[in-house]
């Protein structure tokens, strides 16, 4: 999809004096930073007031200096009088290290003026009292480390269900591997499920599981919920059976199902709300939307959906481009094409803080060292980019100002990829998003998916066969975790509300459709 976007030139000035323009605004940005040792990348982005992106630049190398001016001119579809946002990002190895925005209003004949002062970059704040506590993911002494990252924790309990910290591993004393895994029968038959346990709402704490494909291929409307210790239950069905559909659980309880691909074949263009009766509400994409094995999130009380066959009717599907979908009343599937991401196919998406952020390349499209931020605007921004491309990262969120992008195949000096071990961490304060590189993983993960707990730990797998593991965000240290008899694929994770991960659907080693769900928990045996 290709979108038509509002026409603003820009002419790049990176000079001390403001030079003449015709019905545009000049932009200057200072502060009081060095070039290439404060930043070496200066981004400034043009929007319109609801988010719409207008024009890019950015200076590095040679032409990097502060003050830099920039002039953004009007065109035909931004005439003299038009509003537009503007903000300056100062980026060091891809970190965001000072960022400014402001508004202005382009004006005719020489064009109105907008300064913009880069603040000094902070400094950390001290951290607190004299004795760490290891099971609160805080640093109480102050010295830079948290938990079982302090050595004060070694043989100090980190977590319930037995773990102690030894040797900066959160863990099971005597073993190599953590978690407790047990399996349930009684499930529908499915491939690629839906999957998730909403925190609120009348499905609180279960598992809610749609959508998929049977034995044949055909896409599912089954709805179930199971709670452990249950058996699954069919609450009711979706109005249309989906595959390579997207599901959200929204902070007021309820779950939505987004687009996919219907029993014909063919895209369906709309989303069904589950109630707690098991029924659901249908809502048309308007205009008509093809969402199929998108990337999904929250931006606000509205959707935000990216990559994979994304299409505003007439428009051909492409996955570059990012869509905000009203989910509530009035308007609810109302959407809006919010523009194209500097991702040319993303691997993956996690909230932080009131955005969302995209990274890494889709499987089979390339890598990629680019991340793009989602603004709670709408305004598509790029984020800090990581020291090595990477195609088909595991990405998901930490906390609510933290993200981790881990795994996947890295780009190498020769063009060729390699499954990678490396890990980095997506932290957000404010408008500055800066990313720091972790300890690797154990080993390499080709393939990996990951999921969010409920204590706030991660589970990450690989599906090119690797051994899973347990991601402890307070030591910043990864866990072995408990691998299942039976390895599986084509299988959904789902992160529950405390301490513990589902794996459902998908097909055992003799390829045929599994009718058990296993859970895994954040416990010694």
């Amino acid at each position: 999809m290709r979108a038509a976007l509002p026409a603003l030139l820009l002419a790049l000035l990176p000079l001390l004096a403001c030079e003449k323009t015709q019905e545009g605004v000049h932009v200057v940005v200072s502060g009081p930073l060095t070039p290439r040792v404060d930043f070496d990348r200066l981004s400034v982005v043009a929007a319109l007031p609801d988010g719409s992106p207008l024009a890019l630049a950015t200076l590095e190398g040679d032409a990097l200096k502060l003050p830099a001016s920039f002039n953004f001119e009007s065109g035909p579809a931004t005439p003299e009088g038009t509003h537009v946002s503007v903000r300056a990002t100062a980026e060091l190895a891809g970190t965001v290290r000072s960022a400014a925005s402001g508004e202005a209003t382009l004006a005719p004949g020489s064009g109105s003026t907008l300064e913009l002062a880069l603040p000094p970059i902070p400094t950390p704040p001290d951290a607190g009292t004299p004795t760490e506590a290891c099971d609160n993911g805080v640093d109480d002494d102050g010295d830079d480390l948290r938990d079982c990252a302090d050595p004060d924790c070694n043989g100090l309990r980190c977590q319930p269900g037995g773990l102690t910290c030894s040797s900066g591993v959160c863990g099971c004393p005597g073993r190599t591997t953590t978690g407790l895994v047990t399996e349930y029968p009684g499930f529908t038959r499915r491939a690629s499920p839906l999957a998730l346990v909403p925190s609120a709402g009348p499905y609180a704490g279960q598992l809610l599981v749609t959508g998929g494909r049977d034995d044949s291929g055909r896409p599912l409307a089954t709805v179930e919920s199971f709670a452990p210790g249950a058996k699954p239950t069919v609450r009711g069905s979706l109005q249309v059976p989906r595959a390579e559909a997207s599901a959200l659980a929204l902070a007021d309880g309820g779950v939505v199902v987004l687009g996919g691909v219907r029993v014909d074949g063919q895209s369906e263009q709309t989303f069904e709300r589950l109630e707690a009766d098991g029924s659901s509400t249908l809502v048309f994409f308007t205009p008509p939307l093809i969402a199929n094995g998108v990337i999904a999130g929250r931006l606000g009380p509205d959707a935000v959906l990216a990559g994979g066959e994304l299409a505003q009717r007439p428009l051909p599907a492409a996955s570059d481009t990012a869509v905000r979908v009203k989910l509530d009343s009035p308007g609810a599937g109302d959407q809006t094409l919010l523009g194209r991401l500097s991702l040319s196919c993303p691997a993956g998406g996690a909230s932080l803080g009131d955005a969302f952020v995209l990274a890494g390349g889709c499987t089979g499209k390339g890598a990629s060292s680019r991340t793009d931020v989602v603004e709670a605007s709408g305004l598509i921004t790029s984020g800090p980019s990581l020291p090595v491309a990477l195609e088909g990262p595991a990405v998901v969120s930490l906390s609510s100002t933290r993200a981790l992008i881990a795994g996947g195949r890295e780009a190498l000096p020769n063009g060729s990829l390699a499954p990678s071990a490396r890990v980095f961490l997506l932290e957000r304060a404010g408008t500055v998003v800066r990313v720091r590189e972790l300890a690797s993983m154990e080993v390499p993960r080709a393939s990996p998916r990951a999921v969010r707990v409920g204590n706030g730990w991660l589970y990450i797998e690989d599906g090119a066969g690797g051994p899973p593991a347990w991601f402890d965000p307070a030591s910043e240290r990864f866990t072995p975790a408990t691998s299942a008899a039976t390895p599986r694929a084509a299988h959904t994770l789902a992160g529950g509300s405390d301490a513990r991960v589902f794996v459902v659907g998908g097909t055992g080693p003799d390829g045929r459709l599994s009718d058990t769900a296993l859970e895994v928990q954040v416990r010694c045996p």
